[in-house]
């Protein structure tokens, strides 16, 4: 029992001398600080709710959009998705926009070209001019690598809320050849939804499942229009027959 109380007056004379050192001043001090801060914020989130609320749904979608960033894996399983669907269609009606981007997207991964880069909220792909194991002075060399300003001309898409929004909107109409309409008219190069869905087109379409009306007159027109033919034939094999 003397030796249970020694070693439980020891324990306690060992946190006392922990709280009273530096790094136990320093560690008491910081948690003070933070819970102040947690009282305050608690404090303001009473006396203005609607703030407050408006706050934690930022803080809320900040951080759903920092964990649905598309990652690279995805990028290239995307891509090559995207070339299987283009390889279905014939080359007559597929976009030669969509073939070239998703051609030049194939090439790049090929040679090692891509580049994945997470951006907390959204992630960003785009071409590097050599591969990553390229052992080239200019792949090397730091002063010769490529500068961030020239991001923008080197991009190739951006992934954000889980999906590659560029190379979504090439695929977005890829089985329609742009090419195919560079023949005509300007006015006919660019259909809108009210051409689509106009009443006058859907009256037309419905107008072959009309019956058709003809009156006594055309029909009497119809008959001694079919009849025609025969009566000249007869008329011939007459003659015909009446030459010597």
């Amino acid at each position: 029992m003397a030796a249970a109380a020694a070693a439980a007056g020891g324990g306690r004379g060992l946190r006392g001398r922990l709280a009273e050192s530096r790094i136990g001043r320093w560690w008491r001090a910081l948690l003070q600080d933070y819970a102040a801060a947690a009282r305050e914020a608690a404090a303001g989130a009473r006396r203005r709710p609607g703030a407050a609320a408006g706050s934690l749904a930022g803080l809320a979608g900040a951080a759903a959009c920092a964990a649905a960033v598309p990652s690279a894996e995805s990028f290239e399983a995307a891509t090559v998705e995207a070339a299987g669907e283009l390889l279905l269609l014939s080359p007559g009606t597929r976009s030669p926009d969509a073939d070239r981007h998703v051609q030049r997207l194939l090439r790049r991964r090929e040679t090692g070209r891509l580049r994945y880069r997470n951006l907390l909220f959204l992630a960003v792909v785009y071409e590097a001019p050599h591969a990553a194991d390229a052992a080239l002075y200019p792949a090397r060399c730091r002063h010769l690598r490529p500068r961030w300003r020239e991001l923008p001309g080197r991009l190739l898409d951006v992934g954000f809320w889980g999906r590659w929004w560029v190379l979504g909107a090439r695929l977005r109409d890829c089985d329609v050849n742009e090419e195919e309409f560079g023949g005509l008219p300007a006015r006919l190069r660019r259909l809108d939804p009210h051409h689509l869905r106009s009443h006058r087109n859907e009256s037309q379409f419905l107008e072959k499942f009309r019956p058709v009306t003809l009156t006594p007159e055309e029909i009497r027109r119809a008959e001694s229009e079919a009849a025609a033919p025969g009566r000249a034939d007869g008329e011939r094999r007459g003659g015909t027959a009446g030459d010597p």
